[in-house]
């Protein structure tokens, strides 16, 4: 006879508990899935739900810390406050919590408890940009320059993309950039792009020059065309000569070969053999409807290449390309020279070389008007510059023409311009 085989007492309890336990987990799921719910939510009231309904989760405190931070309508920094506080009682190593702790306690005028905060939230996350970042803010509306200048600098240190908005919070508070350089910007390339981008975007030409020259000592490789805003905003501030000094280091560490200075002349790429760079002190140029603008490697007076320019006749083109700038000295006597060939040109209006007044476009110098047709020939004429002379504009020119018959047709080809000046008229100067 069979007996009835009986479950041991100890087996009934370790299924109790292991029911007790699913139904323990399953209730908790349920109440972190109504939590985030709510707090996932538009609702404050849910968010306080939220909290009241997970107590230990900082997060749910946190966010209702910032709501009442921020809220354009229901901010209260004192509430914000005791939210925070909650949060990182529970959370102390969670640095963003203790930051923003710190910006309530500011707004709240608890200052020293500010100072507090910040500074725990660096001991948490010492190698934080954002950290260093906020601290260093802090101590600048606190009037702690000096200090504020050292957390920037740690700060840029490991996220130079703060650059621009560093060098701009600094600029308010002391417009000193020699301090600025010593104390708030740590001695790296990208820093110091940062900087000359917001001093070029600020029309400050002295204290862009001071960063240049930090940045220059370090001996930098980079791109020409990364100085040509530099150099424009120079242009246009009156500091002709800072830009000249700029594109000269510019070719350096671009690395770019510049031929003209060897042959003493003032204008670079007088051959065409490189490329035109519209920027610098490089040839510059623009398309125009009826004109064409090209290299012409079968066609040079020296050299592989000349530049052409060809016109369609079908316009009374206003024409002045290509063309550069060229810092000149008062009271200097120079010689310019350009090697042309035409064809077939037919114009109502002269087209010459011309050195024209870079403000008021005024013509200061210019060449012989170009003939219909020619072979290789140079054009030169030799001037004396005025007192006040610095920057000039050198340009192939041809104005509107007011005739009626006043379109321009036909080829012209340009090489080996130069600009030198004349050392046995020194006198002059």
């Amino acid at each position: 006879m069979n007996t009835p085989k009986t479950v041991p007492r100890s087996g009934w309890l370790g299924c109790a508990v292991a029911l007790g336990l699913s139904s323990v987990m399953g209730w908790m799921a349920v109440q972190h899935g109504l939590a985030w719910h709510w707090g996932s939510s538009q609702d404050v009231a849910l968010w306080q739900r939220a909290a009241d309904w997970e107590p230990d989760n900082p997060d749910h405190w946190y966010r209702l810390g910032r709501h009442y931070q921020v809220d354009f309508e229901g901010a209260d920094p004192r509430q914000a406050i005791a939210n925070y506080v909650r949060a990182t009682t529970m959370a102390p190593g969670t640095a963003r919590y203790r930051l923003d702790l710190a910006e309530a306690q500011e707004t709240a005028m608890q200052v020293e408890k500010a100072e507090q905060s910040f500074r725990r939230a660096q001991q948490a996350y010492p190698l934080s940009a954002d950290a260093a970042w906020r601290f260093g803010n802090f101590l600048l509306r606190q009037g702690r320059q000096d200090e504020a200048y050292q957390e920037v600098r740690k700060a840029l240190s490991v996220e130079p993309g703060l650059t621009s908005l560093a060098i701009s919070r600094c600029w308010q508070s002391t417009q000193d950039i020699e301090k600025i350089l010593k104390l708030a910007l740590p001695p790296q390339v990208d820093t110091y792009w940062g900087a000359i981008d917001f001093l070029v975007d600020a029309r400050e030409p002295d204290s862009a020059m001071a960063v240049w020259k930090r940045l220059m000592a370090s001996h930098p490789s980079f791109p020409l065309h990364k100085s040509f805003r530099l150099q424009e905003m120079l242009l246009e501030t009156g500091h002709p000569e800072d830009a000249h000094a700029v594109w000269q280091q510019s070719l350096v560490a671009a690395a770019v070969s510049d031929t003209s200075r060897e042959k003493g002349s003032l204008v670079w790429n007088g051959g065409f053999e490189q490329d035109l760079l519209n920027g610098g002190f490089g040839w510059r140029f623009r398309t125009i409807r009826g004109a064409g603008l090209s290299f012409d490697p079968g066609m040079a007076h020296s050299g592989a290449r000349s530049i052409r320019m060809e016109f369609d006749g079908s316009g009374n083109i206003d024409f002045q390309q290509p063309w550069q700038y060229v810092v000149l000295e008062p009271n200097t006597r120079y010689r310019l020279t350009a090697y042309f060939r035409t064809e077939r040109l037919a114009t109502s209006s002269a087209v010459r070389l011309e050195l024209n007044e870079t403000h008021f476009g005024d013509t200061l110098e210019k060449t012989a008007d170009l003939p219909e047709t020619q072979a290789w020939a140079a054009s030169e004429i030799e001037f004396t510059t005025g007192a006040d002379t610095r920057l000039a504009r050198l340009v192939l020119r041809r104005r509107p023409s007011p005739k009626l018959d006043n379109k321009i047709s036909g080829t012209i080809w340009m090489d080996d311009v130069s600009l030198i000046p004349l050392v046995e008229s020194s006198a002059l100067r």
